[in-house]
C-alpha cells in the first residue's frame, strides 16, 4: 500500500476500541495490520474513487522471471565533448501471480 493509505488505515479500530494496527517491535520488522505484516510503496495508489490501493495475500505466489539476454552498451564518443560516459543496458523481465486466489486486491468505491 502506499504511505497515505497506511497512514489511513493506522486510525481504524476494532469494536474494543483497540487499534487495528501495530507498530513493530523491532528494527528490521514491518508494523502489522490484522497480524499481518505491512509493507509500503511509493508506487501503490492513493485511496480514491476506483483506485485498487491494498494488496492484501501471499505476494511469494508473485514471481519474477528474467526473459533473455542483458544488454550492456558503453558508449565513449557521444558524451566525449562533456568529458563523460554514457552507458545503456537494456534487460527484459516478466512477472505472474501463479495462484491467483493467493492475493486480493482492495478497491474503493465510486
Amino acid at each position: 500500500m502506499h504511505e497515505d493509505t497506511a497512514k489511513a488505515l493506522r486510525l481504524l479500530k476494532d469494536e474494543h476500541s483497540h487499534y487495528l494496527w501495530r507498530e513493530a517491535l523491532g528494527g528490521d520488522q514491518p508494523d502489522r495490520l490484522l497480524g499481518r505484516p505491512v509493507y509500503t510503496s511509493r508506487f501503490m495508489p492513493k485511496m480514491a474513487a476506483s483506485a485498487k490501493p491494498v494488496l492484501f495475500g501471499d505476494l511469494s505466489k508473485y514471481w519474477i522471471a528474467d526473459r533473455g539476454n542483458r544488454s550492456f552498451r558503453r558508449f565513449d564518443e557521444l558524451f566525449a565533448d562533456q568529458g563523460q560516459t554514457g552507458f545503456r543496458m537494456i534487460e527484459r523481465i516478466d512477472g505472474k501471480l501463479i495462484i491467483p486466489e493467493a492475493v486480493k486486491v482492495i478497491q474503493m468505491a465510486e
